[in-house]
């Protein structure tokens, strides 16, 4: 097995968490579709969030066909960025379950927190713009929200660019607290 398979495994999963996340949204999507037409196709209070979970569908469903359909060229960068060539045995090491984890994680918080803060941030601008004419200063909540919102979204890019060394820093650090073989001590 080779770095490169074990990468684009981290891909292949991440594709799968993105269309369980499209199939969570399908009941919201159906829930607005029918008060959509119960208030007579009418634009109503609920068409924007439709409209946001139409999206969100569009970009969960874009980004697992992306995933899995190119995780071999997806795995191929990240491995020659990182310099990550050669072969793994069955015994995977702790530095290569590490990466997979970090990456993973990355790419999974990436695909869960960026819809939502693109939807955040249009809705401040755009209650922010459309209360401009009053004086309209943004509360600390929104501007909290979106701040944390974007850090998080941060961290995880920062995660996913140096997944490689995160995963020495922790491997390096990590002891085997398991005890010698007791029957390799007996042949001895």
């Amino acid at each position: 097995m080779k770095r490169l398979d074990l990468v684009q495994l981290a891909f292949i999963i991440a594709g799968i968490c993105s269309i369980f996340f499209s199939l969570d949204l399908v009941p919201t999507f159906l829930y607005y579709l029918f008060t959509w037409f119960t208030d007579g196709l009418a634009g109503g209070y609920l068409m924007e969030e439709l409209i946001i979970t139409i999206l969100l569908l569009a970009i969960y469903s874009i980004f697992s066909i992306y995933c899995i359909r190119n995780s071999k060229q997806l795995a191929g960068w990240i491995t020659d960025k990182a310099n990550l060539h050669g072969e793994i045995n069955l015994k995977l090491g702790t530095k290569d379950i590490l990466f997979t984890f970090f990456t993973v994680l990355a790419v999974y918080g990436l695909i869960r927190d960026l819809p939502w803060l693109i939807n955040d941030t249009y809705n401040y601008i755009k209650a922010f713009n459309t209360n401009a004419e009053e004086g309209f200063v943004p509360d600390n909540k929104s501007r909290g929200g979106l701040f944390i919102q974007f850090c998080s979204t941060g961290l995880f890019v920062v995660l996913m660019i140096y997944a490689n060394v995160f995963a020495e820093f922790f491997a390096a650090r990590i002891k085997n607290p398991e005890p010698p073989d007791e029957i390799m001590k007996k042949t001895d």
